[in-house]
């Protein structure tokens, strides 16, 4: 019995390696397995450079009051954005007040 599973095993390995992905193909898969991690998006380097620049006491986020001292225009949207409405934005609530990347020009976001 014990010869026969051992015969088994090495059938079975056989049988995987002929229809198997070869070990170089499957290190460049982007996705194998269903719990694949994706990267997360790149920051936004303009735009987090601008939020240090405003958070003035360096908490991490922005009051409206720091807000109104760095960007009256942005500071207008302030409600719009905080969308917790604990009175201060995150780094994400303060980029949707920003344009896209590609749109924005670099003077406006110099205080």
């Amino acid at each position: 019995m014990r010869r026969s599973s051992i015969l088994s095993f090495i059938v079975l390995l056989a049988a995987l390696a002929a229809v198997g992905i070869p070990a170089a193909d499957r290190a460049a898969e982007k996705n194998v397995g269903s719990t694949s991690l994706k990267p997360p998006p790149p920051l936004d380097t303009e735009a987090m450079n601008a939020m240090l620049r405003a958070d003035v006491n360096k908490d991490g986020t922005l009051s409206r009051e720091e807000l109104e001292q760095y960007d009256l225009t942005l500071a207008k949207r302030f409600t719009e954005v905080d969308a917790d409405r604990d009175g201060k934005l995150t780094f994400h609530e303060f980029e949707k007040l920003l344009p896209e990347p590609g749109e924005r020009e670099t003077a406006a976001l110099r205080p």
